[in-house]
């Protein structure tokens, strides 16, 4: 929800110049006044309890002035917090620390549940009328990371994020805990536009601050003037799976989180032929108990209906079944067999790897060797 009047910023640039990630300094004029908002779990007091509990919401505000909390909501993994400050008798010369504890349990009768990843809306209350001031993914851990693929994503029609937008997506380049994005777009001119980023994969979230370069030189002029940057919009991503992700394209204003875009992501197969021949060829199985690693050859699939392929290796009585349910024809589900035991089911399923676990609980992965 965009702030739509001047005075509804005003009231909050005292306090809320958000930055999440890291503390930065704001762009806005005014930013010597303005201090970061930063957001964070809190862990329970017990120590026999190392979970989650309550979220932290760590700013400065103008003295007399400080925000409390007004009303939280929760649906599902979408928490909502509602912000309240006096606009008179600010004293902007005199800045005071505040710290504020949100319990959804409490608050909305939603406890913060471990392994999930929340969609952290903070909205101002600034004269009745309720704007988006800040937008944060909250992970509250224990979830397997996805260990995004390497190549180009696209945006994929979702329930949750409505139709595909045409010739938009990113470029993605992982190198351990650093990722870098190329984000792929169109500007309010309707020109082709494009954003770069870098940041830290944490768990199964990265929040990518985005540059938007231009005045650069032409490819066919030499070599010369370095192009100008400047701020773009946020790419905060949830990988769901080694080839799919969740991202939400935050645009800023003066220091504030104004709108939220929410985009789903897929790394697409270039083949155009049957759906499971992206997977035959070389495998590798791995398993996180020591075993020597195996191998597997499959060979190109046969469809069982619209929605399954089935490779075999015949030379090792093998077989990689695989289901899909997404519109991207991308499996949800695979499960390798030998003969008639099955030795793994893997559940996030990449176009070069496959992670998931055996029947004992012990993790394994499939590496694809050759094409």
């Amino acid at each position: 929800m965009p702030l739509t009047r001047t005075r509804k910023r005003a009231a909050f640039a005292a306090w809320a110049c958000l930055a999440f990630a890291a503390i930065a300094p704001c762009s806005a004029a005014g930013a010597a006044d303005q201090a970061p908002l930063r957001v964070r779990l809190e862990t329970a007091t017990s120590l026999s309890s190392r979970q989650p509990t309550t979220i932290g919401i760590y700013g400065r505000a103008a003295a007399n002035c400080v925000p409390t909390i007004a009303h939280v909501s929760a649906e599902g993994v979408d928490v909502s917090v509602e912000l309240h400050a006096s606009r008179t008798g600010c004293d902007a010369a005199h800045q005071t620390p505040f710290v504020l504890h949100v319990d959804t349990a409490a608050s909305a009768g939603t406890p913060l549940l471990p392994g999930q990843v929340y969609r952290l809306r903070i909205y101002s209350d600034a004269g009745g009328s309720s704007a988006l001031v800040a937008f944060r993914l909250i992970d509250t851990g224990l979830g397997a990371s996805a260990a995004p693929e390497n190549g180009f994503w696209w945006s994929q029609a979702s329930q949750e994020a409505g139709p595909a937008s045409r010739s938009t997506g990113i470029s993605l380049e992982s190198q351990g805990d650093q990722i870098a994005i190329s984000l792929y777009g169109f500007a309010d001119s309707g020109n082709a536009t494009w954003y770069f980023g870098s940041a830290r994969l944490r768990g199964r979230t990265a929040v990518v601050p985005l540059l938007e370069l231009g005045n650069g030189d032409p490819l066919f002029s030499p070599t010369g003037s370095e192009p100008t940057a400047q701020s773009g919009p946020r790419l905060e991503i949830e990988f769901l799976a080694p080839t799919r992700a969740r991202a939400w394209l935050v645009q800023q204003q003066n220091g504030l989180d104004t709108a939220v875009r929410i985009l789903s992501l897929s790394r697409t197969r270039f083949a155009s032929g049957e759906a499971g021949a992206s997977w035959n060829g070389r495998w590798v199985l791995v398993t996180d108990d020591g075993n020597a690693p195996r191998q597997f050859d499959f060979s190109t699939p046969t469809r069982q209906d619209s929605g399954a392929f089935h490779l075999v290796d015949g030379a090792s009585d093998a077989s990689l079944d695989c289901r899909s349910n997404g519109a991207d024809g991308l499996p949800d589900l695979c499960t390798l067999s030998v003969g008639a035991a099955v030795i793994a089911d893997f559940d996030r399923i990449g176009l070069d790897h496959l992670d998931g676990q055996r029947g004992d609980g012990a993790g394994a992965r499939l590496v694809r060797a050759s094409r």
